[in-house]
């Protein structure tokens, strides 16, 4: 049930985020505008991290069937791919290590920050 409910907040998250893209239109998809306004309710304390917990341990377990679309896609225009890939493969590798990194990076700030406020 708890899960149920942590889906629900979630999913009214973005239909604010589009009720918000609709009244202010801004040059990016809702998704992105739903996770600054999470991202703003966990730093400000309105959420705490440890209510999501279940929501994020199914979404992690599952996380393949959200990229059977994107595979199917893949399928569909393999000849056109084909033709100019390397050039795919160098924006892919480029963009993936970009993520880890920056990935790594705050996640190290983060934990570095957390234990300045255990300490004090």
């Amino acid at each position: 049930m708890k899960l149920l409910f942590e889906i629900l907040l979630l999913c009214t998250l973005y239909g604010v985020a589009v009720l918000f893209h609709q009244v202010v239109p801004l040059p990016f998809p809702p998704v992105l505008t739903g996770m600054a306004l999470m991202l703003l309710l966990l730093l400000t304390g309105v959420v705490k991290p440890e209510n999501w917990e279940q929501s994020t341990r199914f979404f992690s377990r599952h996380l393949v069937l959200f990229l059977v679309p994107v595979v199917v896609g893949l399928m569909n225009y393999w000849r056109e791919i084909a033709q100019g890939g390397w050039k795919l493969l160098v924006i892919i590798v480029s963009s993936t290590a970009v993520v880890l990194i920056g990935t790594a990076w705050s996640a190290m700030i983060f934990k570095q920050r957390g234990r300045a406020r255990d300490g004090e």
